[in-house]
């Protein structure tokens, strides 16, 4: 029916009257007057519920370690599903088939899934850092071949200042799928040193001048106590080893402060540190050669 039709049918006699006869049938005699309230039941109902459950979920999220941007991810992918399960069975009320509108959307979820698979990997793995804190900003780590400072922890990747201050963005899914090493997780660490000393050095000697050198450094834990043994003969020297703790914090100042010390103490004390020596033995004609009889 044309444009034309429906005006000529509308000046007809008695056509609102049809009308009115019409929706007063469906409204009364087919119980129209439930399925308003059904279907006004089921829309408010249904946003009371989904602002419910979001509120309890933000609030599990706020006393839980899904803090930040792992929470607000969490609460943005589950307000999607129940707005998406709230139209469906708004539709369904209204008599609409959904059965489409479901298959499209398994679909069009599993198409997506496939298509950023590395960034789903990245994102559950980042899950599993949060949650799990094997580190936290501001430790110095070493992870998928990286050693730093870690700078920021995101869902899909982990931030890294290097200690010559490059930032390297590291995927989540190689941070943990790989062996973490955490420097400071623990307020202590121990320094190992090894230095060589020549053969004929007096072993006490040794030992006394570099349990000196300990003694004499303030950041040295000196109640922790620290070894200093022979530990190998090698080839061109005798090898001690010795070990201290430290601070976390002052590993690498102790570290290079006690190398140095010891040097210039061998030096006052007259203690070789030995080097390869090449040792050339020139053998003269007459001696290579028999004397003549």
């Amino acid at each position: 029916m044309n444009i034309f039709a429906m005006i000529a049918s509308a000046a007809e006699p008695g056509f609102f009257e049809r009308i009115a006869a019409s929706l007063k049938g469906w409204f009364i005699d087919e119980r129209g007057w439930v399925r308003i309230l059904v279907f006004l039941a089921v829309v408010f109902i249904g946003l009371l519920v989904i602002k419910i459950l979001l509120t309890v979920v933000r609030k599990i999220i706020g006393r839980s370690k899904l803090k930040g941007l792992a929470g607000d991810f969490i609460t943005t992918i589950l307000k999607i599903a129940l707005v998406f399960i709230y139209l469906m069975v708004i539709l369904g009320v209204l008599g609409i088939d959904t059965t489409s509108f479901v298959a499209l959307f398994t679909v069009g979820t599993l198409a997506v899934s496939l298509a950023i698979q590395s960034v789903i990997s990245n994102f559950a793995s980042g899950l599993i850092l949060v949650t799990n804190h094997p580190f936290r900003e501001g430790d110095f780590v070493d992870v998928a071949g990286v050693s730093g400072t870690v700078i920021k922890i995101s869902l899909f990747a982990t931030k890294i200042k290097t200690t010559d201050n490059k930032v390297i963005f590291v995927p989540n899914s190689a941070v943990a799928g790989g062996s973490i090493v955490n420097y400071s997780a623990e307020k202590k660490r121990r320094v190992d040193l090894v230095f060589g000393v020549a053969y004929g050095t007096d072993i006490d000697k040794v030992k006394l001048t570099v349990q000196s050198v300990l003694d004499e450094h303030e950041l040295v834990l000196h109640d922790d106590g620290y070894t200093v043994r022979l530990n190998e003969q090698g080839d061109s020297s005798l090898n001690f080893v010795c070990r201290c703790w430290v601070n976390s914090e002052d590993y690498w100042t102790v570290y290079f402060d006690i190398n140095e010390a010891i040097v210039k103490r061998f030096e006052l004390e007259g203690i070789e540190i030995p080097y390869n020596k090449l040792d050339v033995n020139i053998i003269s004609k007459a001696e290579e050669q028999p004397a003549k009889q």
